[in-house]
């Protein structure tokens, strides 16, 4: 990988705005330090929910003005959710002479809480420079709205991972956020069947509203929260990594984060998913059987799985190099110059 981002001078000149503290922002910042600009976590608790949103987020938007108006940057990336942010954002360019792109995630499009009223999201989208997404159907969307779409499924990283205590029994690592959209009771089915295979479960088990599943087997472990050092340990060390959702058209943070570890992924069998980790990588329907005979399948073939994902990990390389390559362009010098950027505009890329 190569690592040109934004010219120095207008780098300089530009803010990635983040609504919460950097545990919960690895793309946003992997992004940030790829076109070279800095981040502003800008957040008064860790705490998330309808509860604490009255406190929050009055506070955060008070901040951002007077960060922005501080400031004046030319361009402001903004992560979304929360959406607020965006908005905010938005408003304060039409005051200003700045530019704006929004990074949004999945759940900003199908949360409601996150999308409602769709005028107002439409509005900050044809407003921005880009919006910048995980896909093509949410691409899709805000071109028919009249806005400008750039698809950068996954920001690829390289770290360096310490030991981590693993015993000899085949080790899989479920990435977890006890999510709704995580089938966790499905996982905790399948390991009673395969009581050699260790799962480990990442994941804050504090979270508030967190979805924990009951009665766990003696092959399931709940980590809790664990440091960048050790997560990227047990990441690397582990034999598979498996992250699952039940919804469609949702990228896995947590199987972008196994593939530049290189380590085997295993997934949820939605579209999105199966085309963009199509090697080193099985596919499961979210049931317990589907879990299980997708165990059995990575463990039959775990050589080739292994070889897969390496390789895997040095085309999505050469497609991200390509993808921010153009939005560096837009954002420069305007979407003329730079089409309509998307990682699924390399050859690389299946159709």
């Amino acid at each position: 990988m190569t690592s040109t981002g934004l010219p120095r001078d207008l780098a300089a000149d530009s803010v990635f705005i983040v609504w919460g503290p950097p545990a919960y922002t690895n793309r946003t910042r992997l992004l940030a330090t790829a076109l070279g600009i800095s981040v502003e976590h800008i957040y008064s608790t860790r705490r998330r929910g309808a509860l604490a949103a009255p406190i929050k987020y009055p506070y955060q938007a008070f901040k951002t003005l007077v960060y922005l108006l501080r400031n004046r940057p030319a361009v402001i990336f903004v992560q979304n959710p929360p959406s607020f942010a965006a908005v905010l954002v938005a408003l304060a360019c039409l005051f200003s002479r700045a530019r704006f792109v929004v990074d949004a995630h999945s759940d900003a499009f199908t949360a409601a809480h996150w999308s409602r009223p769709r005028w107002l999201y439409r509005w900050v989208a044809r407003r921005a420079t880009t919006t910048i997404v995980t896909n093509e159907h949410f691409a899709g969307s805000l071109r028919d709205s009249g806005a400008h779409a750039s698809v950068i499924r996954d920001i690829p990283s390289r770290f360096d991972a310490g030991s981590f205590p693993l015993g000899p029994e085949f080790n899989i690592v479920v990435v977890a956020t006890y999510a709704p959209d995580e089938p966790l009771e499905e996982v905790v089915v399948a390991a009673r069947s395969l009581p050699d295979v260790s799962f480990r479960v990442t994941g804050d088990t504090d979270r508030e509203n967190a979805t924990i599943p009951s009665a766990l087997p003696p092959n399931v472990e709940l980590t809790g929260f664990l440091s960048v050092d050790d997560y990227r340990a047990l990441l690397r060390h582990s034999d598979a990594v498996m992250a699952l959702t039940t919804r469609d058209h949702t990228m896995q943070r947590g199987a972008c984060e196994a593939l530049s570890a290189g380590t085997p992924i295993i997934t949820s069998d939605w579209p999105l998913l199966v085309d963009y980790f199509r090697k080193g990588t099985v596919h499961v329907d979210n049931t317990a059987d589907g879990i299980k005979r997708g165990v059995a399948r990575l463990r039959k073939d775990i050589d080739q799985h292994r070889r897969g994902i390496i390789e895997l990990r040095d085309e999505v390389d050469a497609e991200w190099v390509a993808a921010r390559d153009g939005l560096v362009a837009l954002i420069v010098d305007g979407p003329a110059a730079s089409g309509a950027v998307s990682t699924t505009d390399s050859p690389a890329v299946r159709s």
